[in-house]
């Protein structure tokens, strides 16, 4: 409040701005408690023990959800690879060439 004030703006402005930045610090604050509180309740169990069998170690939600859209990505690339190579594809007993068109119609 007191950089804003010797910065030029009003008391009010300054009172203002000191209000936000302290429902912002309570505001986390209390997030972070919720949080913290939810996650004991799910670790420790009812003896109050720390029970590490029901922590998630999985990888982070982040990476997983990245590695599934990299998988649906590479999916769909290779779909497209092999619909494109199926136009025109080799039998194997005589060497012509014939075109396929059944896979492509249903998918």
């Amino acid at each position: 409040m007191t950089g804003a004030i010797l910065g030029g703006s009003s008391v009010q402005q300054a009172a203002q701005f000191q209000m936000v930045i302290m429902l912002m610090i309570s505001a986390s604050t209390a997030f972070a408690s919720f949080i913290t509180t939810i996650i004991t309740l799910v670790v420790i169990d009812s003896e109050n023990r720390l029970r590490p069998d029901r922590a998630d170690v999985r990888e982070y939600l982040v990476w997983r959800t990245r590695n599934w859209l990299f998988s649906r990505a590479l999916d769909g690339v290779k779909r497209i690879v092999q619909s494109c190579r199926g136009l025109k594809c080799e039998d194997g007993r005589n060497g012509t060439a014939e075109t396929k068109t059944e896979g492509l119609l249903l998918g």
